[in-house]
């Protein structure tokens, strides 16, 4: 995908639900059109709902919509545990079929990240959710640059993709604190890959010409309630978006957008 930002879903609820539910809401939002689903980071290994069953189930839902739509869906479960677990907790997941990780990177610690990154068996992507990054980068006066832990930390222990909040969301996160995070992250910096800058936290379809104005089309857009949220279901909340990511690209403006597609009017009128 060239061309357009990446469009990705966080299952919602953010945890309580049994592997049979996670994988009907995967299936809902999925069929949308959805590039990437991943797991709240509020859910790992909990025994109404085990890591392993869970992405067993998610991963058949991934074969039925690319079998229905020609579609390749990521799903990146989350696998945050003790540092001693996680390794362990990523060999599980993919044997149950994952195609992707997702681990709470901050929480975990950076050490904990690298070994995981540059393991040998462990050849799929991994997304980086950094809740409780705000404890340790929120005050301007103590603390670590938020650029430094969320961007060239994260990129220098290896994730691929790292959750970036942004200030027009629900979050009061400052415009130079996302694109100074962005930058690091998709900066040259020496022989270091690139890494995907996902943005989130409160984001709905509103947002995209803010945000693509800003980035381009090189990152990650990442939304929970405003697709599960979406009168019209989980899937015309996926279409909403990318109905939006379509409008900005042709500099067609939003509102006469949502009257022209019904998923992303009602949207618009929802969230701001």
């Amino acid at each position: 995908v060239y061309d357009r930002p990446l469009v990705l879903n966080m299952i919602k609820p953010c945890t309580g639900y049994s592997p049979e539910t996670g994988a009907k809401l995967f299936y809902e939002a999925a069929v949308g059109g959805l590039d990437i689903i991943k797991d709240d980071e509020l859910i790992a290994d909990p025994a109404f709902c085990p890591l392993k069953e869970r992405v067993r189930k998610c991963m058949e839902q991934c074969s039925r919509v690319f079998e229905e739509t020609g579609k390749k869906v990521l799903y990146t479960p989350n696998i945050t545990d003790r540092p001693d677990k996680v390794l362990d907790n990523a060999r599980k997941a993919i044997d149950a079929g994952a195609n992707a990780l997702m681990l709470n990177f901050v929480t975990v610690g950076l050490p904990a990240v690298q070994i995981l990154a540059e393991a040998r068996e462990i050849d799929v992507p991994i997304l980086g959710h950094s809740d409780f990054a705000g404890a340790l980068s929120g005050s301007p006066f103590c603390g670590v640059s938020s650029n430094i832990l969320l961007g060239k930390l994260a990129r220098l222990m290896g994730l691929d993709i790292v959750l970036v909040l942004n200030p027009y969301g629900k979050f009061p996160f400052s415009r130079e604190q996302y694109l100074r995070i962005f930058y690091n992250l998709t900066a040259p910096f020496q022989n270091i890959k690139r890494a995907f800058a996902m943005i989130g936290g409160g984001v709905s379809p509103a947002h995209l010409p803010r945000i693509m104005n800003d980035l381009g089309v090189d990152f990650i857009i990442g939304a929970g309630g405003a697709m599960h949220g979406h009168p019209m279901g989980p899937a015309s909340g996926t279409k909403a978006f990318f109905q939006a990511i379509e409008a900005v690209k042709e500099n067609v403006d939003l509102k006469d957008a949502g009257e022209k597609h019904k998923e992303l009017g009602i949207a618009l009128k929802l969230w701001k």
